[in-house]
């Protein structure tokens, strides 16, 4: 997977944990989930303590369980909408049993933003932007569509600086750099 402004993004965390795939009869073990812990602001509200994220592209080595280091993390596949005062940063358990939290954050970076013109008596949208979590970056990859967009997202145009939330995202992790102490 791409993602336009993976430069912005950089999360720092501890890999603490992987579940490995499920063992299918054919012996092939499908995709590993890695339990990761957001380093994030002590002034973020509600943090989730711990992210479970499938490793869809198999881009971290499992043996760095246990490193500090930085996450490329993409949420995907969500809607969002414009946050309203007071404004959040973090990530917010909403007990999802996947552990799939609600994140919230303040745009730093607008990579996309595209809503083609068709005759569909409805708008849609593509877009890829990151977001400041608190302490860390995290990009945001989706499609909207909507009778008027601007009514369902809360704005006609994001734009750096802007709070937004996330509420159910998928979330991809396109990288993990370890740390290394001298």
């Amino acid at each position: 997977m791409r993602f336009t402004a993976l430069s912005h993004v950089h999360l720092p965390c501890e890999f603490q944990r992987v579940i490995p795939g499920e063992t299918y009869r054919d012996g092939r073990q499908y995709l590993p989930t890695l339990l990761l812990a957001p380093r994030i602001d002590a002034q973020v509200v509600n943090p989730l303590q711990t992210l479970a994220i499938v490793d869809r592209h198999h881009v971290v080595d499992t043996r760095m369980v246990g490193s500090r280091g930085v996450a490329q993390l993409v949420l995907l596949l969500s809607p969002f909408m414009i946050q309203h005062a007071p404004y959040q940063r973090g990530f917010a358990d909403v007990g999802s049993p996947a552990q799939v939290p609600r994140v919230y954050g303040q745009v730093t970076h607008v990579a996309t933003w595209e809503i083609p013109q068709t005759p569909l008596p409805y708008q849609s949208l593509y877009c890829e932007f990151v977001i400041d979590v608190g302490g860390g970056t995290v990009g945001v990859r989706t499609h909207v569509s909507a009778p008027q967009l601007a009514d369902k997202i809360g704005v006609s145009h994001i734009h750096h600086g802007d709070w937004v939330v996330i509420p159910r995202p998928r979330i991809d992790i396109l990288g993990f750099t370890v740390h290394h102490t001298h």
